[in-house]
């Protein structure tokens, strides 16, 4: 293992570089900007269009303090679409017997097991992470 005399002094100067205002700031800001468009692309092309709703919130933001960013929706169905429900839960928590609901479109009473999971956000990241780790080339 290489060890270095002043490993701290060469922490330090990478950290004021990606600090705001340091040389690669703005950079990786931009980069992590990038990403995201494309995972949010991605979660928009692969998410299910029934009236549209979902795909058309589907966004992201970049916290530049935290360097981080998120790609999201506030649709509160939307954990439901990607895991399902019910017996298709994806993560096995969903309920095990069936039952009805009245549906507010129809008015109609419906009998269900619950709904198939449509994963579109997961996939989203999983199928792009040689692109998301393309947009960081050069910079870190």
């Amino acid at each position: 293992m290489a060890q270095f005399s002043n490993a701290d002094e060469i922490a330090a100067k990478i950290q004021k570089l990606f600090e705001p205002g340091g040389e690669g700031f703005d950079a990786l800001v931009g980069a992590l900007n990038q990403a995201c468009i494309g995972v949010e692309g991605a979660a928009k092309r692969r998410a299910p269009a029934r009236t549209g709703n979902l795909r058309n919130s589907i966004t992201h933001k970049v916290e530049e303090g935290e360097m981080t960013g998120h790609v999201f929706t506030s649709v509160p169905y939307a954990p439901y679409v990607e895991i399902g429900t019910g017996i298709y839960s994806s993560q096995g928590d969903g309920r095990k017997t069936p039952w009805i609901y009245v549906d507010p479109a129809t008015g109609e009473k419906v009998f269900t097991r619950g709904s198939r999971p449509h994963p579109y956000m997961k996939p989203a990241v999983d199928n792009n992470i040689s692109a998301i780790e393309k947009c960081f080339e050069g910079i870190i």
